[in-house]
């Protein structure tokens, strides 16, 4: 008869196999694994310190909130700013200067470009 076993420790106890179940009981800890605090809002900072799922989705929806799909495209998924529509130029050699200050207009109106002070 053979004997078998899930845990065992092997290379001289520098290698410990987990085949079955790890229970650590309330109270035990465990020493050398990098943590992080869970933390459930936009203000508390520290590089040991983690966002929740829910502030993620908080994060998501303000973002979303700046860029709606009047200035967006299918592939921008509504994060990037689009400006105005602006028709193809007329002119067979180079736009007029109409139409070079519509382009700008609508670069300005997107904040694409820093608006005229």
């Amino acid at each position: 008869m053979g004997y078998n076993t899930l845990n065992y420790t092997e290379q001289g106890g520098a290698k410990t196999v987990i085949g079955g179940t790890l229970e650590i009981a309330d109270g035990a800890s465990v020493t050398g694994i990098t943590t992080a605090t869970l933390v459930n809002d936009l203000t508390t900072g520290g590089t040991d310190k983690a966002l929740t799922a829910e502030q993620g989705k908080t994060l998501k929806t303000a973002i979303d909130g700046k860029y709606t799909a009047a200035n967006a495209t299918a592939s921008t998924a509504g994060l990037v700013k689009m400006a105005a529509n602006v028709p193809q130029s007329a002119e067979a050699a180079s736009p007029t200067t109409a139409e070079f200050n519509a382009l700008l207009t609508a670069l300005k109106a997107a904040g694409v470009v820093t608006a005229d002070t």
